[in-house]
């Protein structure tokens, strides 16, 4: 059985009237690399920063090792965490800023000089170690936050949307270091509104919408949960009143609708046979639709199946 790291029991957090967690509860183990994915305002960056302690007024609990996070100071100390912002001085060059933020954490300067090193060698900055950061680009500087969050050896590693900003190829890179703490055993919470990256980087996904997880597990059984059926996207110049005032009179013959919204639908068929059929009802009735697409079951289905929208919405 996997040794469970990070234990979250009912956490509750509102901003006024708007609810951002409502009863979040998730375990994580050793080595484990989760995806939390959901859209902008899905309560993603409140549970980090509850979890970072920079967040307070919210109700619940959290355990790390099996004891109350937020009763031992020194628990804080065996986490690292890399914010959405750049948590660097630009002034310093990428050696000093991790000997300085290293230093925090009262780590012997032989010691930590030689793991700023690997960590440099890590994040493919080996070579601009001694370079200005203002030389940086967007990616560099994004993998320089996370070897800074890293310098301390953490078993739990807290990530809020690590790639905002920064091009393909630099987020390919910062998802192989992320797939790589987990191998080396340090658990792994990493915030995102791209399916892709979770598909890549996770060994554990859980779709979370308005501040509560909807479903969670490993991708194969999250694509479960939609079963062996064809999607449909509809694209078009029509409103979700009217795409829906059309489904309704037709038969539906096994399908489900995942998500309609105006402009766009989808549609899951566990019978392909009935596609066409529904198609030609769809343009019977002028519909303007403009593009169909049909695809495999995939995570972007099971986040429509669960909250009705698209993570885009």
């Amino acid at each position: 059985m996997q040794q469970k790291i990070l234990e979250i029991k009912n956490l509750s957090k509102s901003y006024g009237e708007t609810v951002a967690l409502a009863n979040f509860s998730l375990d994580l183990g050793k080595g484990e690399v989760l995806g939390l994915l959901g859209p902008n305002g899905a309560g993603k960056t409140t549970l980090i920063s509850i979890l970072s302690g920079t967040l307070r007024g919210f109700s619940g609990g959290v355990a790390f090792k099996g004891q109350d996070l937020f009763a031992d100071r020194n628990l804080r100390n065996l986490i690292g965490i890399v914010p959405q912002e750049m948590a660097f001085y630009e002034e310093l060059n990428a050696m000093e800023n991790l000997m300085f933020w290293g230093g925090l954490y009262a780590i012997p300067e032989k010691e930590l000089k030689k793991r700023a090193q690997e960590l440099l060698t890590v994040v493919e900055l080996g070579a601009r170690a001694r370079e200005p950061i203002k030389k940086f680009s967007g990616g560099m500087k994004r993998r320089l936050n996370i070897a800074i969050g890293l310098i301390h050896k953490p078993e739990l590693l807290l990530l809020d949307e690590p790639t905002v900003g920064i091009d393909v190829q630099a987020k390919v890179s910062i998802l192989d270091i992320i797939r790589d703490v987990g191998r080396q055993g340090t658990a792994v919470v990493f915030t995102t509104h791209q399916l892709a990256e979770v598909e890549q980087a996770c060994s554990r996904i859980a779709i979370m919408d308005k501040g509560t997880i909807l479903a969670q597990g490993t991708l194969a059984e999250l694509i479960r949960i939609v079963g062996e059926k064809e999607i449909v996207e509809v694209s078009g110049e029509f409103s979700a009143d009217a795409f829906s005032a059309i489904i309704r009179q037709s038969d539906g013959n096994g399908m489900e609708i995942l998500s309609v919204a105006d402009n766009q639908a989808h549609l899951a068929f566990a019978d392909s046979q009935a596609i066409p059929a529904m198609m030609q009802h769809l343009f019977g009735h002028h519909l303007p639709i403009s593009d169909l697409k049909i695809k495999s079951p995939n995570l972007e289905a099971v986040f429509l199946k669960m909250t009705g929208r698209s993570l885009r919405d």
